[in-house]
């Protein structure tokens, strides 16, 4: 099953963890790879960037619904 893009608003669990972070925007580095810069919920002081291709691994991140989806 094809994975859909990260996009703004997203929310995505390690699956080592219990955190949920939201992406926040998306950026592109010097060479091209495109980020996501992720906000910890619940603590807007934690932020990193991560590959796209690493939130798309099921291996280790997991796409939350949304509440849209929950409904």
């Amino acid at each position: 099953m094809a994975r859909r893009e990260v996009l703004a608003g997203q929310k995505y669990q390690p699956t080592d963890s219990t955190s949920v972070w939201e992406v926040r925007e998306m950026v592109k580095d010097a060479e091209g790879i495109t980020h996501a810069r992720l906000m910890k919920v619940g603590d807007p002081t934690a932020i990193k960037m991560i590959s796209v291709s690493a939130l798309k691994d099921a291996r280790l991140y997991k796409l939350l619904p949304s509440v849209e989806e929950a409904v």
